[in-house]
């Protein structure tokens, strides 16, 4: 048997789908989020990576928040080439739609950069048909607060509900989500699906679906 030159590797994560708890966060209580009931499932080891990174992901009405803790050393940023410095991408379908090969309107491709770069800080740069187009959310509505140490860094996260195209907690339950956490000279660590493999950010049937816990 010979394999042509677009032969994809095949990881453990490829074989089944993904899902995960998200718990409810109650902003009026002041609830912390890093926490263990907070924390996403570390699916490093499905996709054959080095683990650096924990995310802690919480929802309620007013929106998602998340704090990714960085384990190594905060090194560069870069824009627009995000993907070359250290950096955060987020990956969101409001419906958890898992029957279509592209991007719905209501899939959602948000960066978060833990140092600016000419005022850029976040924004969405999600690529849509022409049929599911709709205005991009404005960056400036996209909340970002980054501590950064000697050998590691936290990244704090709010998207609002109205940077996220049909998010209804009261009729949809579920989130397609996914990630892709950088970093400048190194490998990034995924979840879900590995961005070398597949192209991530226009295959939301290939994201994790997340249960919204009340």
């Amino acid at each position: 048997m010979t394999f042509s030159e677009d032969f994809v590797p095949l990881t453990p994560v490829n074989f089944f789908q993904l899902n995960a708890d998200c718990h409810y966060i109650d902003s009026a209580k002041n609830q912390k989020i890093q926490t263990e009931k907070y924390l996403l499932p570390n699916t490093s080891s499905l996709c054959a990576e080095e683990s650096f990174a924990e995310i802690f992901m919480g929802w309620n009405e007013e929106g998602l928040e998340i704090c990714v803790k960085i384990g190594v050393p905060f090194q560069s940023v870069r824009y627009p080439a995000i993907e070359l410095g250290d950096s955060i991408e987020l990956f969101i379908d409001t419906r958890d739609v898992k029957t279509t090969g592209f991007n719905t309107r209501f899939c959602h491709h948000f960066f978060f950069l833990p140092e600016g770069v000419d005022g850029h800080f976040a924004g969405e740069i999600t690529h849509f048909r022409t049929e599911d187009t709709h205005p991009l959310c404005d960056a400036n509505e996209l909340k970002i607060k980054s501590l950064i140490k000697r050998t590691s860094y936290t990244t704090n996260i709010f998207i609002p509900i109205h940077c996220l195209y049909g998010y209804d907690p009261t009729q949809f339950n579920r989130l397609g989500f996914s990630y892709r956490i950088n970093r400048a000279g190194g490998f990034p660590q995924h979840f879900s699906v590995v961005g070398e493999d597949f192209p991530l950010e226009q295959q939301p049937s290939l994201w994790a679906s997340l249960k919204l816990i009340r």
